[in-house]
């Protein structure tokens, strides 16, 4: 019964929201990742199952095949559209082919989502060199553009980036490319305690931006959840796992943390993580698991995988 399940999850008791810059408007702190989640009624399951964890932000991409599963599930929720906040991007391959093509896919996304007539977060998924400024324009356009003669809003509320270098986004906001006249609100790439950068943070801070942790879990590797520093801080707090201790990191950080589970009991603990803080020097600790030779791999790996596009 839809009526039920709505009346008891309408209101997520703990859901921290962070300020959208340029707006005033909330976003939801904690993100639920949609990435290999099926395309079929098992992950329309994971989606109500994340719903009744309390998520209301879902991130999504025209790449994970799955937003038509998204508009199912929110739609047999019997939640209200506009207390969803959801999140697509704009694959590669689209790019190349134009902006004609880049307002397809975006046109497309909504229509498979079937859930109101807009999107709240329209990210450019990679930057692939040479396309992605016209990609941007496109989705700017897009982002000026009413729903309906009834001025209801716009189709997408918002427009980002995601998995861009500041190299690249200096090329974006370039005088010499026409600079662009709406901000992205947000940057979306990989950060945990084992790969931060702080530099990038700061740099797209400093631009006014929110920061999306893609892989708050750093992929949840055995390795990185077994860290003897990681488990001792753990060890700290009663009934915390490594991976709660991860994902408070982001929350204390600011950032958007993005994370995934399929198993309902996982997806609880990943949202129970607000009734606990990190010391300082927990803090400290935790921005230092990350080494140089990590993040250089890190930015040789994305370097060559975007000249590769």
């Amino acid at each position: 019964n839809n009526g039920t399940m709505a009346k008891a999850i309408m209101h997520s008791e703990e859901d921290p929201q962070l300020t959208i810059p340029f707006s005033g408007s909330c976003i939801p702190q904690l993100a639920f990742g949609l990435y290999k989640v099926p395309a079929d009624q098992h992950g329309e399951a994971i989606i109500l199952e994340a719903i009744k964890a309390g998520y209301r932000h879902f991130d999504t991409a025209t790449y994970y095949g799955n937003e038509h599963t998204l508009g199912k599930a929110l739609r047999s929720s019997g939640i209200p559209r506009e207390q969803f906040f959801l999140v697509s991007k704009v694959w590669n391959d689209v790019q190349k082919r134009g902006r004609v093509a880049v307002r397809k896919s975006v046109l497309d996304s909504i229509k498979a989502i079937d859930y109101g007539d807009y999107i709240d977060l329209y990210l450019i998924h990679w930057p692939v060199p040479g396309y992605f400024t016209e990609t941007y324009k496109e989705l700017e356009l897009l982002a000026m553009q009413e729903q309906d003669e009834e001025g209801r809003g716009k189709i997408l509320r918002h427009i980002g980036l995601s998995n861009f270098s500041p190299a690249e986004y200096e090329e974006l906001t370039s005088e010499d490319n026409g600079s662009i006249t709406i901000p992205p609100i947000v940057n979306q790439f990989e950060v945990s305690p084992f790969m931060y950068r702080p530099h990038d943070v700061s740099y797209f801070r400093a631009r006014g931006m929110l920061v999306s942790s893609s892989k708050s879990l750093h992929r949840a590797s055995v390795e990185c959840l077994n860290n003897p520093q990681l488990k001792d801080i753990a060890k700290n707090h009663n009934s915390v796992t490594p991976a709660q201790i991860m994902l408070r990191w982001g929350i204390q950080k600011g950032f958007v943390v993005v994370c995934k589970s399929a198993n309902p009991e996982r997806m609880a603990e990943n949202r129970a993580i607000l009734h606990f803080s990190l010391s300082e020097e927990e803090v400290r600790v935790l921005d230092g698991l990350t080494s140089d030779e990590d993040v250089s791999k890190r930015e040789q790996l994305e370097m060559e995988r975007k000249l590769q596009m």
